[in-house]
């Protein structure tokens, strides 16, 4: 059933002085100002992005930089990524995921980019540049107990450092 079907549901036209009476209080609408934190926080996810990215150049071969950019980036299936790149699903999940020798799983874009994060973070015991302190932030990330707050708390963190 869709919301035309339902009987208790219509479609109200509103005229221009009904909207002007709506207070922008009522949040349908976005703010033209944003505040200073969310302004942070959207800065700081370009950087990780940029960063992520670099990582992305440096770590991975041409062919699964191109499968995780049409994945991620592009949004296509694994199946439109295969067609497109004349390649078997399963070759691109192997160039995504990886794939298991005896009991351990090699390869894999996910696994190289988490290692490159990884040993960039041990490199630089102290955070004073800013792509070092996302480099640290991510590698605490990619801890698998994180939970859902704790990476706020850490987005959260790096995003007032950036001020």
């Amino acid at each position: 059933m869709n919301q035309h079907d339902d009987p208790h549901w219509r479609e109200v036209q509103f005229e221009p002085q009904q909207w002007a009476k709506i207070p922008q209080s009522a949040g349908l609408w976005a703010t033209d100002a944003p505040d200073q934190e969310s302004e942070l926080r959207h800065r700081t996810s370009e950087e990780i992005a940029l960063i992520i990215h670099a990582v992305m150049v440096t770590a991975l071969t041409p062919r699964q930089r191109k499968v995780m950019e049409l994945y991620y980036l592009e949004e296509h299936t694994q199946v439109e990524i295969a067609t497109a790149l004349g390649i078997s699903q399963a070759t691109v999940s192997q160039h995504l995921t990886g794939k298991r020798r005896g009991r351990t799983r090699v390869g894999g874009a996910f696994r190289k980019i988490r290692k490159a994060i990884h040993k960039a973070a041990k490199r630089h015991a102290h955070p004073d540049t800013r792509y070092i302190q996302i480099i640290q932030t991510l590698d605490q990330m990619l801890d698998r107990s994180l939970t859902h707050r704790r990476a706020r708390t850490l987005l959260d963190a790096l995003a007032r450092s950036a001020q």
